[in-house]
């Protein structure tokens, strides 16, 4: 984990869903979804909430949210921003691991979100380790959603603007291992885990929770991100609504960018 918390220290991860029209399409269609399944009392756990972009979009709908997060520069962040607003909401920060959750006990959580940590646990044993410990923590009934990085979206980005990626050993890293790692000669962020729709579905299946959506977030649109920023506000809530409509399209799923998985427990 020391490269992963590295690696924010030193990045801007508060601008990675606001910069651009492009970047919010993942924001859009991730709450649009997700509010379909969380109401206005639920209680959420967001594990990986970076500098608490989605914790504060639900703490401001009336949620009691609790935003944790490896990084210590993004909870610094989060509990600056909390002390600049004159509203108070119900929003609590901790410095925490989503492999371990010692902190909380069974059964606390009506929604667990899991939208970052999953594609940095480049084991196994920690992917295994972040689902326990999110269904330990959520009630029966409750939901887990997953976030995750598809293998194709990454081949057809980093490729094409980045030649010394255009390689068959880089190919056959991502397709066969889904894994990268700092130092490496295939690295091109920091360690990553990159997995496709079937694998994720298969994947989580081993922890008995029902599926009960499962959706493309961005799609393409970082691919097209020259194009998206350059919209009228028309022409981009037109293809925010196309994004929108599309999500759940099962060959647009395995293109997207991020994706994510909604289960019950």
């Amino acid at each position: 984990m020391n490269n992963i918390v590295s690696f924010y220290e030193q990045s801007d991860e508060e601008s990675r869903l606001t910069t651009n029209s492009a970047r919010k399409i993942e924001f859009e269609v991730t709450t649009a979804i997700l509010n379909q399944h969380i109401k206005i009392q639920n209680n959420i756990l967001e594990l990986g909430a970076g500098t608490g972009v989605y914790s504060f979009y639900y703490a401001d709908k009336g949620n009691n949210v609790f935003a944790t997060d490896i990084t210590p520069k993004h909870v610094d962040i989060i509990n600056q921003k909390l002390s600049q607003r004159d509203k108070r909401i119900n929003l609590s920060t901790e410095l925490a691991d989503a492999t371990n959750l010692c902190n909380y006990e069974s059964e606390k959580f009506d929604i667990v979100l899991n939208l970052g940590p999953m594609y940095h646990l480049t084991n196994e044993s920690d992917r295994r380790k972040c689902i326990k410990e999110s269904l330990r923590v959520l009630k029966k009934g409750g939901i887990l959603a997953t976030a995750y990085i598809n293998k194709h979206f990454v081949l057809n980005f980093i490729m094409p603007r980045y030649k010394k990626f255009l390689t068959n050993s880089f190919v056959e890293k991502v397709m066969n291992t889904g894994v990268i790692k700092e130092g490496e000669k295939e690295c091109f962020w920091t360690d990553n885990f990159f997995t496709t729709p079937l694998e994720m579905e298969t994947f989580i299946s081993k922890f008995g929770m029902e599926i009960i959506d499962h959706i493309a977030c961005d799609g393409i649109s970082p691919l097209l991100s020259n194009f998206i920023d350059n919209m009228n506000d028309v022409e981009y809530s037109t293809w925010l609504n196309y994004s929108l409509a599309s999500c759940r399209e099962k060959s647009i799923l395995g293109m997207s960018n991020h994706c994510l998985l909604i289960c019950k427990k």
